[in-house]
This record gives structure tokens, sequence and C-alpha cells, in this order.
């Protein structure tokens, strides 16, 4: 484009962070100011919720002067971007501050502080403000619905949760398999994987894998090889090429001692040329984000990277 302006610039923002590139939604924002262009609204929603994804303190707090600056602070978006970007980084009382000072409140404000109160440990507290949001008679959202089933998966509050899942309905919020997901959590740790297996039977049939995962997930910390199984059996009809459901079974046979059937998975899982999904972490150094994932050589630095690390192994066992 020869000439970009803000909802250009916003436009482009919004992609990047909503597809998970919250690195790269960052940086736009960052060449936008430097392009000398006034963000507006939906940039400072979009950049705060990028800085939420990636915990960056620093930045979020850099940017929210911005918004400050430029007045943009008074938006229910901008608002509730600040407190979702502040609970997520670790700074609670900040993300207070921004709530009980706002003149109006939507449900996705009240979302925001209710989810970032149940992430960061206060559940009981997070229980609190969402049943003074519905006194307040603002009606949740999915999101909101999603937030208290953690708080108490969290609290071992199971009666309470599977209260609150209940009344999703009245709501008008019919469950999704989040919901589902993070209720098979609620009972597993508990240790009532019936109640959770009977749950996802209920269910329908498009159901996504996630939720049959976390029911395996919790078989695999109770030694369940009986519900384990119709899981894993669910799980692979639902997604055959998932390797979750191999690699939890195998790890479930080991902790049961079933040394045999664990290699059989293994065994199965590398005949259908399976790999596990390698873990990824970042870190951010002189201002830029570097994004790291297991046994990956893209990195511009990875040679070096793997020199240090020869040169370590090295030390270590001389």
């Amino acid at each position: 484009m020869p000439e970009r302006n803000a909802v250009s610039w916003g436009t482009l923002i919004a992609r990047h962070e909503q597809k998970g590139d919250a690195v790269e939604a960052v940086r736009l924002y960052n060449q936008m100011l430097a392009d000398s262009c006034r963000p507006n609204i939906s940039c400072f929603s979009s950049v705060l919720s990028a800085c939420a994804t990636l915990q960056d303190l620093r930045e979020g707090t850099r940017i929210h002067a911005n918004a400050l600056k430029m007045g943009c602070t008074s938006s229910l978006f901008v608002s509730s971007s600040l407190i979702d970007m502040y609970a997520k980084s670790g700074d609670l009382d900040s993300s207070k501050t921004i709530f009980y000072q706002m003149p109006e409140k939507n449900n996705i404000t009240w979302t925001a502080m209710v989810q970032g109160l149940a992430e960061n440990g206060f559940a009981e507290e997070s229980i609190l403000l969402f049943e003074n949001m519905m006194a307040n008679g603002i009606s949740p959202n999915e999101h909101t619905c999603l937030a208290i089933l953690f708080a108490c998966s969290h609290s071992g509050l199971v009666e309470q949760a599977i209260h609150y899942f209940e009344k999703m309905h009245t709501h008008g919020i019919p469950p999704k398999e989040k919901h589902y997901t993070c209720m098979v959590d609620v009972l597993a740790r508990a240790g009532r994987l019936k109640e959770a297996e009977e749950l996802l039977m209920k269910v329908p049939s498009n159901l996504e894998a996630n939720s049959w995962s976390a029911l395996l997930s919790a078989c695999n910390t109770y030694s369940n090889k009986e519900i384990g199984e119709r899981a894993a059996k669910r799980l692979h009809e639902l997604e055959k090429d998932n390797t979750a459901g191999y690699v939890l079974l195998s790890n479930m046979y080991a902790s049961c001692g079933k040394w045999k059937d664990a290699a059989e998975m293994r065994i199965l899982m590398k005949g259908a040329s399976l790999k596990k999904d390698g873990g990824c972490s970042w870190l951010q150094l002189r201002g830029q984000y570097h994004a790291f994932f297991s046994w990956e050589a893209k990195h511009p630095f990875s040679l070096e990277i793997y020199e240090i690390l020869d040169l370590l192994m090295w030390e270590l066992t001389t």
C-alpha cells in the first residue's frame, strides 16, 4: 500500500493477534509508531491482547501510557484489554484498579476481571465477582462461563461447577468443547473419572478431541486403565493422527507397570509415522522476541546456539 492509515494498520495487527502471532502483532504496532501513524482504539485493543499472550508487562505498560496520552482508555474495548493484559502478566492490582475505576462496564470487562482473578489463583474472589455481575443484571457470555468453571476447578468446588455448567442453558449459552474439557478437569481433579466419561458420552457426536484427551490425561494420573483405554479409542476415532492419544496411553500403561503395552503403543505410533509435538518457548532480548522449538534449526542463530550447547555439554562431562 502506498499510504497506510490506522485502519489498515489495525486490521493487520488484529489479524496477526487473532491467528496467534503475538510477536508479529507487537512488531507491527511499533512499526506503525515509527511511521508516525497515530493508533486508534482497535490498534490498542489488539496489541494489548498480544502483550497479554506474551505476558509482556513492560511492553504492555508502555502501550497503556500511549493509550492514556491519546485518550483511548475510556473505550470499553481498550479497558477490557488492559485488565486482561495486566492480569495475565501477574499485575492483578493494576487490573483491579482499572476495573473498579470504570464508570460503566459490559460483560466483556466483567469477564476479563473474573478470568483474571481465576487465572491468578483467587478463585473465591472470582466467584464472588461473578455473582456480583449477575446481581447487576449483566448476562455472562461463553468466556465468562469458562472462567468461572476454571475457578471452581482450581478450588475443588465440584458441585458448584456442576451448578454453573447446568445453568449455561438458562443463559442461552450452549456448552462448547472447551466447557466440556473444563468440566472433565473439574471431575477428574476430584477423582470422579466415571462421571467425567458419562458427561462426554452425552455430548454431540461432533465433539472434538480435546475433551477426550483431557479425560485420558486424568486416567494417566489415576492409573485408570479401563476408562483410559475407552477414552483413547474415542480419541482415535475423532482424530486418527492425534499423537496425544498414543503418548498418553503409553504413559498410562507405563505408570501401571504394563511395559509391554506401553512399548506396543510406541511401536504403533512409529508405524503410523507420528511424532510427539515439540514444545515451544520464547524470550525477549534487547527489544526483540526469539521463539525456540525443540529440535528445530530455523532460528537464524541456531548454529551458534547448538555450538554453545555442545560446549556446555563438554564442560559438564570433563
